[in-house]
């Protein structure tokens, strides 16, 4: 990265200079001023700053993940640790059992939509939202043969996630909403059994009921 740095600074001394020149060109001949901005001066100075910039570039070579990878890797370790400490996060929140509210009979008339698959499958939710854009960030890769691109990428994509993902379950978790279908999750029977106090006493899968106390916030939309 370095290195690239000096390539930029290398750039910028060029064009600073161009500026220079043009300046000093001003104050001697102050009468053809106009003549000395015209872009058929500028285009000469400009060309040769572009020529010494990619002369630059050629020497430095293509950054590849098998001449660059490892000590991208290294630099940025700290970052890896923090995404797989917000995996962990993400796992623990997973296994933690929502927040279960109470949920009365005279609720149900509200929670009594069908039970249906989801229109969009769970397992395609990180299709479309990192392996998709991992395709794309691999396609630039390969046509560009710049490591830290990839790199950067690939990182910022799964932090992103991963911070929407713990967001979201610990949300989810904390409200415990029950979703539009929690009678037919809560009695798939049909047949309603509450306690003294009017709260439901599921008998359906533990699992489903567990998933119809995560209601909001929505996390296909998230």
């Amino acid at each position: 990265m370095a290195s690239w740095n000096s390539v930029f600074l290398s750039w910028l001394k060029n064009f600073s200079n161009i500026f220079k020149d043009l300046s000093s060109m001003r104050v001697e001949n102050p009468a053809n001023a106009s003549h000395c901005l015209s872009s058929s001066d500028l285009l000469p100075l400009i060309e040769q700053g572009n020529k010494e910039y990619k002369m630059d570039e050629v020497q430095l070579g293509s950054h590849t993940i098998r001449s660059h990878g490892f000590a991208i890797a290294r630099t940025h370790m700290h970052d890896w640790l923090i995404l797989v400490l917000l995996v962990v996060i993400w796992v623990v929140i997973l296994i933690i059992h929502p927040f279960y509210r109470f949920v009365g009979k005279d609720m149900m008339d509200d929670l009594r939509y069908p039970l249906q698959s989801n229109t969009v499958p769970v397992w395609a939710v990180p299709m479309y939202a990192v392996l998709l854009p991992v395709l794309i960030f691999i396609f630039v890769y390969i046509r560009r043969r710049d490591v830290y691109d990839l790199h950067h990428a690939v990182l910022g994509l799964l932090f992103s996630v991963l911070v929407t993902a713990v967001i979201t379950d610990s949300i989810k978790n904390a409200v415990g909403r029950p979703r539009p279908d929690f009678f037919w999750r809560c009695f798939p029977d049909g047949k309603d059994v509450y306690d003294k106090w009017g709260n439901v006493i599921c008998h359906g899968d533990k699992s489903v009921i567990r998933e119809g106390h995560k209601s909001f916030p929505s996390g296909h939309t998230s």
